[in-house]
């Protein structure tokens, strides 16, 4: 009876997952602003939640620039989201324009129209020089606030040449008026804030049992899902067979427009 119970349950939790129906894309009103921001050469700031389509904000910004002869560069706080971009722009791209890879641990075509490379790697290129790139691409801006990195991006957003258009992406900033208000006085032009509110892709909170599998934190009714509150009870009272188990919330759906 509970297998029948927690199978409904799993069943319920999982439903609409999947590869989305094929159709004809269209830009959303958002990203067609932002990138008509960046065409007008405006820095620009975009503040949407996760599988929004900031991506493709980047990729159509790099587009307009590669075509028109001049260079683009994406950075990334993480040398693994560099690489995966770095293959995600060689498929998008190549053989019409060169991509590079610029990161700790892999220099690959370094004077490519489009180079890929983390944040710190961009940084210390403007500290030899101030390459030429007409756009400059700063993914995760929230890095700002952040205690360790967040002079970085600082430094990344005061030393890119005023001739150079920035693009920055983030889905957590809370105050891009603020932010917006220091760049422009930094940089001393036009910062063009997009700003979506409205998750396009739901998200939905589930927790992986180490017996029981997949399910979702809470009930229909909003209350704790029985087996997942006696996991962690049993935690608490150190009860050996959850020795394993893992802690936290686990996203059950994630996906969106890149």
């Amino acid at each position: 009876m509970e297998k029948k119970r927690l199978a409904h349950i799993r069943e319920e939790f999982l439903e609409g997952i999947g590869v989305p129906e094929g159709g004809n894309f269209s830009p959303d009103p958002f990203q067609l602003e932002a990138i008509d921001s960046l065409k007008n050469g405006f820095d620009t700031l975009v503040v949407a939640p996760t599988g929004a389509g900031k991506t493709f904000i980047a990729s159509e910004g790099i587009r307009a620039v590669v075509e028109a002869g001049k260079r683009a560069v994406y950075t990334a706080p993480l040398k693994a989201l560099s690489n995966a971009k770095y293959a995600e722009f060689k498929t998008r791209f190549e053989p019409k324009h060169s991509v590079g890879l610029l990161t700790g641990d892999r220099k690959i075509g370094g004077d490519a129209s489009i180079v890929v490379a983390t944040t710190e790697i961009y940084r210390n290129e403007l500290y030899r020089s101030s390459d030429n790139y007409a756009l400059v691409v700063l993914d995760e801006l929230h890095y700002l606030a952040d205690s360790q990195r967040g002079a970085v991006w600082e430094e990344s957003i005061i030393l890119s040449p005023r001739t150079s258009a920035l693009l920055m992406l983030s889905a957590s900033i809370s105050n891009p008026q603020e932010i917006a208000a220091w760049i422009e006085e930094i940089r001393g032009k036009k910062v063009t804030i997009v700003r979506v509110t409205e998750r396009p892709v739901e998200l939905r909170f589930g927790f992986l049992h180490p017996e029981k599998g997949i399910l979702p934190i809470e009930d229909e009714q909003e209350r704790v899902l029985p087996e997942v509150a006696r996991f962690y009870s049993a935690e608490r009272e150190g009860d050996p067979r959850m020795r394993f188990g893992g802690k936290g919330r686990g996203r059950g759906r994630r996906g969106g427009r890149r």
